[in-house]
């Protein structure tokens, strides 16, 4: 998988996991996420007004990594970010093809962040029953969870082309706050609209709930970005009577959302 699927802190994987690193450009400056920079350093690059942007995994990583583990297992599993919001999957499959690897299998997770950590958890324990796992198998279990969050400001995902005029437009006129989610799709949508940082707070617990509400037995776990925002989020967390994790967000999520992202996950219990 890439680096942009954020695990909860202290979180063991079953199954031997590899993670691809995406790229962020600081000033010119390559950095590979999650080894040459982490959440704190972008976090501080960026309030100190630094240009950051992001790119692919690149294809000598790539090829590295297959080529280091393909003789390793029977079956390898490779879920990506959403296609809809980054060309890492159409790179993966250009290695794949290139190196013939037959025992490779990509999946588009069509998620992000913490809707990838769930469904690899998914995929990781039907792996371990002995179940057939497939694209299908990605698009039930993204039917199964939700995952929404709150942004500082919409600039960021406006300079990575992440979202459209009128929803810039509004943020920055109108001064409304929206709560965002990943549809089944894989892009970025509101879920709904606060008038102010306060009524965003309600709204985003208010839709938490209304998802937990639908499963006899839920998961629920936070992210946050800075760490002057989990605060914010451990006042959304308290209206839960549990919370199963929480994860800090990753250099390559923050580059598009900003340092002031918190994010709640929430699907059904397995």
């Amino acid at each position: 998988m890439d680096s942009t699927a954020d695990f909860p802190i202290g979180w063991k994987p079953p199954l031997d996991l590899y993670k691809l690193p995406l790229r962020l450009i600081v000033n010119g400056k390559e950095y590979r996420d999650g080894i040459d920079i982490d959440s704190d350093r972008l976090c501080e690059l960026m309030s100190q007004g630094h240009s950051v942007s992001t790119s692919l995994p690149s294809m000598e990583d790539i090829t590295r990594l297959f080529k280091e583990i393909k003789d390793n297992y029977e079956q390898i599993f490779v879920l990506t970010v959403s296609q809809k919001l980054s060309g890492t999957f159409n790179a993966v499959r250009m290695v794949i093809e290139n190196l013939g690897l037959k025992n490779f299998l990509l999946l588009d997770s069509k998620a992000v962040s913490g809707k990838i950590f769930y469904i690899l958890s998914r995929l990781m324990k039907d792996a371990m029953e002995g179940k057939r796992i497939s694209q299908q198998s990605v698009a039930e279990y993204g039917k199964h969870c939700e995952m929404f969050f709150l942004l500082g400001s919409l600039d960021y995902l406006k300079k990575g082309g992440r979202i459209g005029k009128l929803s810039l437009l509004l943020g920055k006129l109108l001064h409304v706050k929206p709560v965002l989610k990943i549809d089944r799709e894989g892009e970025v949508t509101k879920a709904a609209v606060g008038m102010n940082q306060h009524d965003a707070i309600a709204k985003l617990v208010a839709l938490v709930k209304s998802s937990a509400e639908k499963f006899s037995n839920y998961l629920l776990y936070g992210g946050y970005g800075s760490v002057r925002v989990k605060g914010t989020l451990e006042q959304v967390l308290s209206n839960f009577p549990k919370c199963d994790g929480l994860a800090r967000v990753g250099a390559t999520i923050l580059a598009h959302t900003g340092p002031e992202v918190i994010g709640v996950l929430v699907g059904e219990g397995f």
